[in-house]
């Protein structure tokens, strides 16, 4: 039987007028003209259908928008940093809000602002003595540039990050002068968070884990400390970087000298040399355990 050839564009109609055509065809005609009007209706409907489904790829959320971020900058400037910790933390609770490295940045900024706020009732309520509001800065910190992984921010606020990082380098030489190691070493576990190639930070981790009778995990810091110093040459450290350097190796061979242990000592010396020499301080202490 005779079965006149059909136009596309009747293929374009609703699924159901689709499959009546498809079950007449089938009653009517041979299972090779079947099979022929399947072939046609996957060729008008699947450039459609892949379309939309690249469309839908291609969308990506928006997890957070501009008027809110502005909304938090806008607090932060007026010093309404309690509104900011109030508002951001909602965000980082959120399943997909949770995604945007912003809030943590906002919350960050105003642990810091409170930690060094002249306001006595403020900075008793988060516990500013304890510093507990710097420990905060640099846990919100590290998820900041931990979550900003196309580093779309975290160039821009290098400002900040400089701030926080001499904030922090103060408290952990503090808490080595009074003797809490264990204290120290989590300043400086989070120095390396906010910088992986911190080689000042990193040194003074290693060290630090010496003075707690940790050798093993005082040689992989002091690894990494070493490599990233040969790699990089010291280039590109910031200020606060660079006082840290000095610091750590000033720290490390002291510290090793006191342990009893000039051959890793010297070794420190030999790298010192090369990144720091003629500092009075290291020439110092090299002229000290005979270096």
């Amino acid at each position: 039987m005779f079965c006149p050839p059909v136009s596309s564009a009747r293929f374009v109609p609703q699924t159901t007028a689709i499959l009546v055509i498809m079950i007449q065809s089938i009653t009517r005609t041979s299972w090779f003209a079947s099979l022929t009007l399947l072939f046609v209706l996957a060729l008008g409907a699947a450039p459609q259908s892949w379309a939309q489904i690249q469309e839908e790829e291609e969308e990506e959320p928006i997890l957070i928008t501009e008027d809110e971020l502005n909304q938090l900058l806008v607090w932060f400037v007026d010093g309404k940093y309690e509104k900011v910790l109030f508002k951001a933390i909602r965000y980082t609770e959120d399943d997909d809000q949770k995604k945007h490295p912003v809030p943590y940045l906002y919350m960050a900024k105003s642990y810091l602002a409170i930690h060094n706020s002249d306001d006595s009732d403020l900075r008793e309520s988060y516990e500013v003595d304890k510093m507990k509001a710097l420990k905060n800065a640099l846990k919100y910190a590290g998820k900041f540039v931990k979550k900003d992984k196309e580093q779309e921010y975290v160039p821009q606020e290098q400002e900040y990050i400089e701030e926080l990082r001499k904030e922090t380098i103060i408290a952990a030489e503090t808490e080595m002068d009074n003797g809490k190691f264990t204290k120290a070493k989590s300043y400086y576990k989070y120095l390396t968070t906010l910088d992986k190639e911190d080689p000042g930070a990193w040194m003074m981790f290693g060290t630090v884990y010496l003075t707690l009778k940790a050798r093993r995990d005082a040689d992989k810091a002091w690894e990494t400390a070493r490599n990233l110093l040969l790699d990089q040459q010291a280039r590109g450290l910031t200020e606060g970087q660079r006082d840290l350097l000095q610091y750590a190796f000033v720290t490390t061979i002291e510290k090793l000298d006191e342990l009893g242990d000039p051959a890793a000592a010297r070794k420190f010396i030999s790298l010192g040399d090369e990144f720091i020499g003629g500092d009075r301080e290291y020439e110092a202490v090299k002229r000290a355990i005979g270096g």
